[in-house]
């Protein structure tokens, strides 16, 4: 028990800080101009993180990903 503790506690701040990290440029999604959802996303190749409305919009985004511009955050 001595030791999970301060393994959990290590834990719970590498996960926390990587979810700062990771946040997403955007809150449209670029394939279908709705809202996106944190739950479809991917990565850009200078590592950005970009979500998407639907997995079908991601799907499309991936396959062709210079076919769509993605629009930062206001």
């Amino acid at each position: 028990m001595k030791t999970l503790l301060p393994l959990l506690a290590i834990t719970t701040i590498l996960t926390l800080s990587s979810r700062a990290a990771d946040a997403p440029i955007n809150s449209e999604c670029p394939v279908c101009h709705k809202d996106a959802r944190l739950i479809f996303r991917s990565n850009t190749k200078d590592g950005k993180r970009v979500i998407f409305a639907t997995a079908e919009c991601k799907d499309k985004f991936d396959k062709t990903p210079a076919k769509y511009q993605v629009k930062p955050k206001s």
